[in-house]
């Protein structure tokens, strides 16, 4: 069983533990976060991002008592609040901060809103995987055996279900958690995703004059990683000119549909709809704008790094 103290957690000692919310991002299965990005956050090496200002959070925060009240009306279960964050008995770093507790069982409640937009997500038995792992997490935390998670959507649709507990799921949880916080407690960063390009951006906007001499110096190590990163800069270039290719194929494919249709509104048939409708678009004079001595004074400027390929001359002349 898990220990319970009552304590509420600011940003900055949130740094200090992975919660509900952190668990899909520490499994790489978030859309809102990777490993490496709640890594550079839980070492300081970027600001979590501020939520204080954002009105659907806000608004999240107010509808909860009625989503809980709702849940109660629906199925007949009491629920009180529960006041206190919970620590998994071995591994302190481990919290879980429960919503509600559903009076006079083992069981919990989790309450979430969302947009009319997002309903598909919730369609049928669907639940977002973020959310089943948030509350596998806190029964697994807390020792209970049945979670249930209530939603309001887009104000207007009101749904519960119920998420059981499974203890070969949570003991992965545990593993890849305590594999996550030996890269923070050791300060090394865990393996990148492909969505982790924006992270790195943030991370290392800025860059020295030096580069990296990376060459043979005749050991198998160095001979096998300059092999790794010349093959993958390889792959790069040939992946971007079959981009190409396909974009001038799609170019021509698009032509030639447009010539079918020229000043018609489009073509229908049996297996699809196809327009070519007229759509206006606003340009801006920015030379106008200068030549009148305003450009300057309404525009901003801002960095940022180019990945660019180039021959290496110096190769080519040896």
């Amino acid at each position: 069983m898990a220990v319970a103290v009552t304590t509420t957690f600011t940003k900055e000692e949130r740094m200090k533990y992975i919660g509900g919310s952190d668990i899909a991002k520490v499994m790489g299965l978030s859309r809102w976060g990777t490993p490496l990005k709640l890594w550079a956050e839980k070492t300081g090496k970027l600001d979590p991002p501020d939520l204080s200002d954002v009105e659907a959070v806000e608004m999240g925060n107010d509808l909860e008592e009625f989503v809980a009240q709702k849940f109660s009306q629906k199925t007949g279960k009491a629920v009180r609040r529960a006041p206190k964050e919970y620590y998994h008995k071995d591994y302190a770093f481990m919290t879980a901060h429960l919503d509600r507790l559903v009076t006079g069982s083992d069981e919990l409640l989790e309450c979430k809103t969302c947009s009319l937009w997002k309903k598909d997500e919730w369609a049928n038995d669907d639940i977002p995987q973020e959310y089943i792992l948030q509350v596998m997490w806190y029964l697994g935390i807390t020792g209970r055996k049945v979670g249930h998670i209530a939603v309001l959507i887009g104000g207007q649709s009101f749904k519960y279900k119920q998420i059981d507990f499974n203890q070969e799921l949570f003991d992965t949880m545990i593993e890849q958690a305590i594999e996550f916080w030996e890269h923070v407690k050791n300060d090394t960063p865990p393996a990148i995703m492909p969505e982790d390009d924006e992270t790195l951006k943030e991370m290392f906007s800025t860059h020295s004059d030096e580069m990296i001499e990376m060459y043979d110096d005749g050991t198998e190590k160095t001979k096998e990683a300059l092999v790794d990163f010349e093959t993958a800069v390889a792959n790069l270039q040939e992946t971007k000119a079959h981009i190409s290719d396909l974009e001038s194929e799609k170019k021509a494919i698009e032509t030639n549909i447009k010539n079918l249709i020229q000043d018609s509104l489009g073509i229908k048939t049996p297996k699809y709809k196809i327009t070519w409708k007229e759509q206006a678009k606003t340009n801006v004079n920015t030379q106008a704008l200068k030549d009148d001595g305003v450009y300057e004074k309404y525009s901003t400027k801002s960095s940022y790094r180019v990945l660019r390929i180039t021959n290496n001359k110096e190769s080519e002349v040896a």
